[in-house]
């Protein structure tokens, strides 16, 4: 408005008065979901002596930065590409900046997809299957395409979408019990874990008492500790005899030569030894027991009494034929428990030859007799017995707790 100063009629001067527009900003979407590589645009409104030059609009978060404002009443909000789910949600506060201070804010957030999972978890018997798990989102809306899904264990454990259903798919589980992790990916926003679980068919730790003394129901494979006590990759065998047919190759387990923590195949040929390094050995051992077990820590190998109370303390039966192409296997029973012995057969101490394989079975105790002989369970189709054998032979090793 321009005002006139007047006198006698007559103007004598004037001045204008000019009113500034009511500062203003905003964007477009105050809230976006997910990640996105796109700029969210952004608009304010002032006089133009009022603003800055350059800078007149900021964000305080460094991560949703402003893009450069190259026309006057417009911006833009670089956004976060793609969230993980272990990262926060994010906010910011955009700020037009004029000469003689901040003349106008407005807020911006950028939120993870908030998931739910039905079920929360899976878990699959040892044989393995297929289960499906349905995602929702109470914050992006329906989810009928674009969602992915990821899993941690892909050997085992594979994954495929379709709309907002994840189905998996497991193999049979032949080993320890195993838990798979699995994500769903939408709108480029990673999702909290849901677990897949897949139970065991055997606990290698799982025991039974007989004579007094906890066995457990499987052969040991490869040793758990070397000769020195240095720790190795461990291994039990995976099903009992009963679980097998044929030969029962995963009843086994593998041979040792006493006080030697290595292990050797218990079918064909010897195979690389485990740990790798070693070689069949036709000397005898060194004298004593044997004190340091390749059994799990814990565990031990049985003494010759301990063998023998296992006989005494229970009624044996067999299974299997008994021949070289149907394995057969002692079962040994007390007081509505049972403990299966397959007859694995030995290996010769001069060479290494497999020998007896099907026919019997040679456990080792860790009591030695004398500096060449060590004890150990035969089990044959009739009664078994705990006697001396030569050192140098491969026999297999049941582990009992300490």
């Amino acid at each position: 408005s321009v005002f006139d100063i007047m006198a006698d009629g007559n103007r004598i001067g004037g001045f204008t008065v000019k009113q500034a527009k009511k500062p203003s900003i905003s964007v477009a979407t105050a809230t976006t979901i997910g990640g996105t590589s796109t700029p969210v645009s952004g608009t304010f409104t002032a006089s133009v002596w009022d603003i800055k030059s350059t800078g007149y609009v900021t964000s305080n978060n460094t991560t949703l930065t402003i893009a450069d404002p190259s026309t006057t009443g417009t911006f833009s909000v670089n956004m976060k590409s793609s969230f993980l789910n272990t990262d926060a949600d994010l906010s910011a506060i955009i700020t037009l900046v004029g000469v003689n201070g901040n003349l106008g804010t407005c807020s911006i957030a950028q939120n993870k997809v908030v998931y739910a999972f039905n079920p929360t978890s899976v878990s699959i018997v040892s044989a393995g299957g297929s289960s499906s798990v349905t995602v929702t989102s109470s914050n992006a809306g329906t989810i009928s395409s674009g969602m992915t899904a990821t899993s941690s264990e892909t050997s085992w454990c594979t994954v495929s979408v379709s709309g907002n259903k994840i189905t998996l798919t497991i193999t049979e589980n032949k080993g320890n019990k195993r838990t798979a992790n699995v994500y769903a990916t939408y709108r480029n926003c990673q999702s909290q874990i849901f677990t897949v679980t897949q139970q065991s068919a055997y606990d290698p730790f799982e025991t039974v008492t007989i004579g007094g003394v906890q066995w457990t129901q499987y052969n040991l494979a490869n040793p758990f500790y070397n000769s020195s006590g240095g720790s190795l990759t461990g291994s039990f065998a995976t099903k009992k005899p009963s679980q097998c047919t044929g030969k029962r190759d995963e009843s086994h387990g593998k041979f040792y030569q006493f006080k030697r923590n290595v292990a050797w195949n218990s079918t064909g040929s010897l195979g690389t030894s485990t740990p790798s390094g070693n070689s069949w050995q036709t000397t005898t051992p060194a004298s004593g027991d044997w004190t340091t077990s390749p059994c799990p820590s814990g565990f031990r190998l049985p003494t010759n009494t301990e063998f023998a109370n296992l006989i005494n303390g229970s009624t044996q039966t067999n299974g299997g034929g008994w021949t070289s192409s149907d394995y057969g296997y002692k079962i040994f029973t007390s007081g509505g428990v049972t403990l299966e012995f397959p007859a694995v057969g030995l290996r010769s101490y001069s060479n290494g030859a497999l020998d007896s394989y099907g026919t019997s079975g040679r456990y080792w105790s860790y009591v030695q007799d004398g500096t060449s002989n060590a004890y150990n369970m035969n089990i044959t189709s009739g009664t078994p017995t705990s006697k001396s054998t030569t050192k140098g032979t491969g026999r297999s090793i049941r582990c009992v707790r300490q």
